[in-house]
């Protein structure tokens, strides 16, 4: 096997597309092996992270103690932690025994999942701090399609749920 001739091929893709590939495929072998439960939770929780996060300013205890994380660093850790809360939430409301999925239902899977992170990803600006997508993952799943892409990912994950 020519390990060149693939190293030549990756080096030609930008980065960003390798990694929602990489995302992409985790998440569907982890729903082939469990099922779809994680996928859906992270689903459901990352826009609802993001509709918390715009809503914790004007919180009555904690809009004081969110007032003082100001750095994009502090930022992140708050939305880290809101969207991992959420998402153990949201498992537990939505978990059921499964014994995995078929393959295509399976990178069905992983690409409405990896849709949704990355229109929420875009839409976070603390998220910047870890990884700045490109002009094209912005033209994509940018302002124009995400609608499209958050009904496609939901009505395709309660398809393959069902």
């Amino acid at each position: 096997m020519d390990l060149s001739s693939i190293s030549s091929i990756l080096a030609h893709w930008p980065m960003d597309w390798i990694l929602i590939f990489a995302f992409a495929v985790l998440t569907s072998l982890d729903a082939m092996r469990t099922g779809p439960a994680r996928a859906t939770a992270l689903v459901l929780s990352l826009p609802a992270s993001l509709l918390v996060m715009q809503q914790l300013p004007q919180a009555f205890f904690l809009g004081g103690l969110f007032a003082q994380f100001t750095s994009p660093v502090a930022q992140l850790a708050m939305f880290g932690a809101v969207a991992v809360l959420l998402f153990i939430a949201t498992h537990r409301l939505i978990f059921t025994f499964s014994n995995g999925i078929g393959p295509i239902q399976a990178l069905v899977v992983g690409l409405a999942a990896t849709a949704v992170l990355l229109i929420v990803w875009l839409q976070v600006p603390s998220l910047d701090v870890l990884w700045h997508f490109g002009d094209q993952v912005h033209t994509v799943f940018g302002v124009a399609y995400r609608f499209w892409w958050l009904v496609g990912s939901y009505v395709v994950l309660a398809a393959v749920r069902s």
